[in-house]
């Protein structure tokens, strides 16, 4: 039994009854108050001790009564010399005493309660009247909410629900919220905010974003003064990579006792019979998630299709998976006799003995969609007369098949309203209209679809319909559950014909009127989809600078525009031309100025027949193999190497049978620089001479200058030095051939071969950290002149206005050479500091996940040196971070390299540098495995740059 202690002033006692009820749905027992039984006396003291000596926390109500109360002090001192957890809650305007000055205090003012922000509208309307069934799964979240409130330690920071679609994990995350939290005033709730992203498409979608989410929900949870505020809203607008922005999201929501809810997250997992089977596809939500996990003040609820195995460090600690179990025979019978049609005087219910009710439960194995949609039909087209549920060929239905009996059900029920009166047609023109959307349908599209003329096969039974008769289709559809309504008062399409804000219905009966009428009525399809895209593409007024936001209309258009056969305007004239404002170098807007890679992924995948595989054929072949050139680049941006590597090399192949030289070697070289990231390095090194030749045959100088350090790089990696510096020294006079003014290789070229240059001085460093023998001479003014090299293309940046990841990446350069410099030659670290943070900024705008790793590991290496070595800000945390970025790519050079500085930073023992003692915990398996791990890596990939490295760290660390 739970028991809570509430400490007061006798002047607030208006309060206690408010807090009793709050505290016991918080999932305490017994709450100790004094208000009716004990009085403020001191031969009451040995009863108040029992109070708090028996509960499990003291709740201290804080008010300007109280803080000057010295019942309330003595009450919290002795809880505290008891050990017991004390909790204050604000509860009126005043300040808070000096000894919760460090304290989480719940904020319970009326004032801040009526102005908690919260959004939940984009579940809300999902929330049904009556949920059957789930009450165990409602208790589960009222129980996970009580344990934030309590703050209990392995309580769970992300509670799933896992089920296939249509079992109600929708409408009970959203029933509980409409009635455990917003109706009784979000107890205990710092903020709320909900996003649905199963309306984003169904299981055909080929690509689904994060975009808009992680900008919308950032903007939402910033807080602090109106700079911090206004900092946040320019993070989340900037191109900021979606990883970084998870990580800045969990940091935001954790800090606070909130509660977020994912609703639908299935688009953003691969499907179940992939490699990685449920695994999340968007870096912004798996950061999120497990940032969440780790530290989290309040509650995140996601629903799912699929199990999260991202979280799976996480399950039976902070992270509870629930399979929602089908619906019990007792709750779906009690489901299908809550079913009714009609008004009161003559309403109809479902007729049955209850064996027929309980076979037609067990026949669908208790799908609450299914038994919905067929009861309905009953309902409609027999009196309710359950002997008549034979008309559904249940027996059809492929169980294998998400969704199935669902299909079958809204077959039979599609046939009824065909045939049936000009109501039930109206309403499957409704339907139909819905299955041209993959999220809810707004109140202007709508519009477009019920202007005349009519779209033959599709619109009929609706346009000119009387206003009378529009509202009785809505209303029915709205009853049968089988649409969801948002209205506003201002809904109307002209002077007569009121139209909701939005029409939405199940992704299920979306998914089945989609492929009725694609597969059926192919004319009406197409005309409705280049409608829709007509109407957007006419009505969006994006501006010059437009936000993620205001293009969202023309990602949508792109979409219909594809499903009307309209591919190439959707591409030239919406994608080309309005979102990415060219595809040229200078072009790309979405995703240079507003970081939209993953929504720019999702317009390309609607040109794609095969994702990232076979583009549409209307395309000529120099299109088709520039659309998958775009898309591996967008996959790569994204985190999904792997993916990417399919669409480089069928590009690759295109460009070379075209004999177009310039792409050809642009797409060698890209591919190149992929399966170096990936850990291919033998492969890097041959496409990479091959991008030489290919850059050679075309004659364009500059492919000739980046082939060849792409090519070096490669070689680089795989431990040939000198033949990796004579291909920059080449690339090099070519550069100064071409631009005399620029003498010095810059950029990304120019960070490669300063990377090389400072081999030497990188090992000796590591050298002399773990107390072995430094060699090579020479070694700090390698370093100064490297340093030198990027001052000096630093200026010239400047003057250009070269993009941010040039910028990050001379100072993480810089960073590099000032480092080795101080532990070679003992010198202060101060400069190393400034440039690897500037860098660390740089890199982070510019989503630069690779070169990111490098980053924190080497500020791993700093933070190790100047004593921050756990905990905040430390070594440990880059390590990290730096795993957890490597791993998912996989990056395996990088995760290598992670294994090296773990066990050379945390496992040598060497005193000059402060290197852990016997007794210190090693916070990984040990530094032996470490190496072994990083042996398997370096040898399997061919990175043989980290031979020596290696063969040193063994010696200095396992005396080998």
């Amino acid at each position: 039994m739970r028991r809570a202690f509430v400490s007061h002033s006798a002047r607030d006692d208006s309060y206690v009854a408010e807090l009793d009820a709050l505290l016991r749905a918080a999932g305490f027992d017994d709450v100790f108050n004094d208000v009716n039984s004990i009085k403020p006396d001191e031969q009451f003291w040995s009863e108040i001790e029992s109070g708090i000596g028996e509960c499990d926390m003291l709740f201290v109500v804080i008010t300007a009564a109280a803080t000057s109360s010295d019942w309330v002090r003595r009450e919290v001192e002795f809880a505290r010399r008891l050990g017991k957890k004390v909790i204050p809650l604000l509860v009126e305007d005043c300040p808070v005493p000096p000894v919760f000055a460090d304290r989480d205090v719940i904020d319970l003012r009326r004032k801040t309660r009526e102005l908690l922000p919260t959004d939940i509208t984009r579940i809300f309307k999902y929330a049904p009247a009556e949920l059957v069934g789930r009450e165990n799964e409602k208790k589960l979240i009222s129980d996970a909410w009580g344990k934030a409130l309590r703050g209990e330690v392995g309580r769970p920071n992300v509670l799933t629900f896992v089920v296939l679609g249509g079992e109600g994990k929708t409408s009970l995350v959203a029933k509980w919220v409409v009635d455990e939290m917003s109706a009784k005033g979000w107890p205990g709730c710092d903020s709320a905010f909900a996003w649905s992203f199963y309306s984003q498409g169904t299981r055909e979608q080929m690509a689904a974003s994060s975009d808009l989410f992680l900008k919308e929900a950032l903007n939402f949870f910033a807080s602090g003064t109106g700079k911090e505020i206004e900092e946040v809203r320019a993070f989340a607008a900037s191109p900021v990579g979606a990883y970084e922005k998870g990580q800045h999201l969990a940091r935001l929501v954790g800090q606070r006792r909130s509660l977020l809810i994912l609703d639908g997250l299935e688009p953003l997992q691969y499907a179940p019979t992939s490699p990685t089977p449920g695994q999340l596809n968007d870096q912004g939500i798996a950061t999120l998630l497990k940032g969440l996990a780790a530290s989290s003040h309040g509650l995140c609820l996601v629903t799912t299709r699929y199990s999260l195995p991202d979280l799976k460090n996480f399950w039976q600690t902070t992270v509870l998976e629930k399979e929602l179990k089908r619906l019990s025979k007792e709750a779906g019978v009690a489901l299908l006799r809550s079913l009714k049609t009609g008004k009161e005087a003559k309403l109809v219910k479902i007729r049955g003995t209850q064996r027929e009710f309980e076979d037609l439960v067990e026949a669908v194995m208790g799908h609450p969609l299914t038994l919905c949609i067929i009861g309905n039909y009953l309902l409609r087209a027999f009196g309710g007369d359950i002997r008549q549920r034979d008309r559904v060929k249940l027996e059809k239905a492929d169980e294998s098949i998400d969704g199935g009996h669902a299909f079958r059900a809204m077959a039979a029920y599609a046939k009824w309203m065909e045939g049936g009166s000009d109501e039930a047609r109206r309403e499957l023109a409704v339907l139909r209209c819905l299955g041209l959307f993959d999220r809810p349908a707004t109140r202007d599209c709508l519009a477009a679809l019920l202007q005349p003329p009519a779209i033959a096969g599709l619109t009929e039974p609706l346009v000119g319909v009387a206003e009378e008769d529009w509202n009785l289709s809505i209303t029915a559809l709205e009853f049968a559950n089988l649409v969801s309504v948002t209205r506003d008062a201002s809904a109307t399409l002209d002077s007569a014909l009121h139209i909701p804000h939005s029409l939405d219905t199940h992704p299920h009966i979306r998914e089945y009127f989609a492929k009725e009428l694609r597969e059926k009525s192919p004319d009406a399809w197409r005309a409705a989809h280049r409608r829709l895209y007509e109407h957007l593409c006419a009505t969006t007024k994006e501006g010059n600078q437009p936000t993620l936001e205001d293009l969202q209309p023309l990602y949508q258009a792109v979409a219909h525009g594809c499903h009307g056969g309209l591919q190439q305007e959707a591409l030239y004239d919406v994608l080309e031309t309005r979102i990415w404002r060219g595809a040229g170098f200078s072009g790309f807007y979405s995703a240079k100025k507003l970081g939209a890679f993953g929504s720019d992924l999702s317009a390309i995948a609607s040109f794609f027949e095969v994702p990232w595989r076979r583009v549409c054929p209307t395309f000529p072949d120099g299109i088709q193999a520039s659309l998958i050139g775009v898309s591996a680049f967008e996959l790569r941006a994204l985190g999904r190497l792997t993916e990417a590597l399919e669409p480089m090399r069928a590009g690759l192949e295109m460009r070379v049978r075209q004999a177009v030289w310039t792409y050809a070697a642009l797409e060698a070289g890209n591919l190149s620089e992929l399966e170096l990231t990936l850990g291919d390095v033998v492969g890097a090194v041959r496409e990479a001479e091959q991008s030489v030749t290919y850059a050679d045959r075309s004659g364009d100088v500059r492919q000739r200058t980046l082939m060849r350090t792409t090519h070096a790089g490669a070689l680089h990696q795989a431990g040939h030095r000198a033949e990796a510096e004579t291909r920059f020294r080449e690339a090099q006079q070519i550069q100064k051939e071409v631009q005399p003014e620029y003498p010095l290789l810059y950029s990304l070229q120019g960070f490669q071969y300063c990377d090389l240059l400072l081999d030497d001085p990188e090992h000796a460093a590591w050298q002399v950290m773990q107390g072995l023998e430094v060699g090579g001479e020479g070694l700090v003014e390698s370093c100064r002149a490297v340093s030198q090299r990027v001052v000096q293309t630093l200026e010239w940046g400047e003057l250009d206005n070269v993009a941010t990841l040039d910028i990050a990446l001379d100072h993480l350069t810089l960073g590099f050479a000032a480092l080795y410099e101080a532990i070679l030659s003992n010198s202060s670290l101060a400069i190393c500091h400034s440039s690897l943070e500037t860098a660390m900024s740089g890199l982070r705008r510019a989503g630069a996940q690779e070169f990111i790793v490098r980053g924190l590991l080497t500020r791993a290496w700093l933070r190790f040196l100047t004593g921050a070595r756990t905990g905040p800000e430390s070594a440990l945390e880059d390590l990290d971070e730096a795993w957890e970025i490597a791993e998912r790519g996989p990056m395996r050079l990088h995760m290598a390299d992670i294994h090296l500085y773990r066990a050379r930073l945390f496992g040598t023992r060497n005193s000059e540098f402060g290197a852990r003692n016997n007794t210190e915990k090693y916070s990984w398996e040990s530094p032996a495995a470490d190496l072994a791990a990083a042996e398997r890596l370096i040898n399997d990939c061919g990175y043989h740059r980290r031979d020596e490295e290696l063969a040193d760290a063994k010696r200095a660390i396992l005396g080998w």
